[in-house]
């Protein structure tokens, strides 16, 4: 059995795929000397993974798969940097419709964000906000905040589900990146 799979017992406790339910496909890839793999983004950890496909029928960039289908072979993580350019290219839209799709979840970043430090804004994590935005953000939020992302986008002149995923892709490409969004809005009740 592959290391690192989703169906390899683990003694320490549950895996690393185990709540995971899709896969949604960035990328399906030739490999040599036969078969295919797929690059993809797992739900709902937004994990990147990529895993040996077993049935090609139907897969292709954008669809979803569950994790538990016969058409792919056992799941196994991969960095950023190994994504296919295919991949890569999807991966923003994708983190997008994911946001899209469960919008409570991450619309709770844009309520809930309060200072990091006397100097720094939790908003300013996010691409393109300085200080001044930051702070013109959290007079817009008031004590009610936003109940969707059109009313953010609408609120404060902002993509915030695009910038919300670009800061995702951007904690997926450098694991250095603190504080991690992926890991207290995303992984955290996992």
């Amino acid at each position: 059995m592959q290391s690192g799979g989703q169906s390899e017992p683990d003694e320490d406790g549950p895996g690393l795929f185990d709540s995971e339910i899709h896969v949604r496909i960035l990328d399906v890839q030739e490999r040599r000397p036969f078969g295919h793999e797929v690059h993809g983004l797992s739900e709902p950890s937004l994990l990147l993974v990529r895993a040996r496909v077993n049935d090609l029928g139907g897969l292709s960039s954008g669809s979803m798969v569950k994790v538990d289908s016969d058409s792919l072979g056992p799941l196994s993580e991969i960095r950023h940097r190994d994504l296919s350019a295919a991949a890569n290219g999807e991966l923003t839209e994708a983190i997008m419709d994911v946001i899209s799709e469960d919008s409570e979840r991450h619309l709770g970043f844009y309520n809930r964000a309060n200072n990091l430090s006397l100097k720094m804004h939790a908003f300013q994590l996010l691409p393109g906000i300085g200080k001044a935005k930051a702070l013109q953000m959290v007079q817009l939020r008031g004590m009610v905040g936003w109940n969707n992302f059109e009313k953010v986008d609408e609120a404060c002149g902002i993509d915030s589900a695009r910038l919300l995923a670009e800061r995702y892709v951007k904690e997926m490409e450098d694991a250095a990146q603190s504080p991690r969004l992926l890991d207290l809005l995303v992984r955290s009740e996992m």
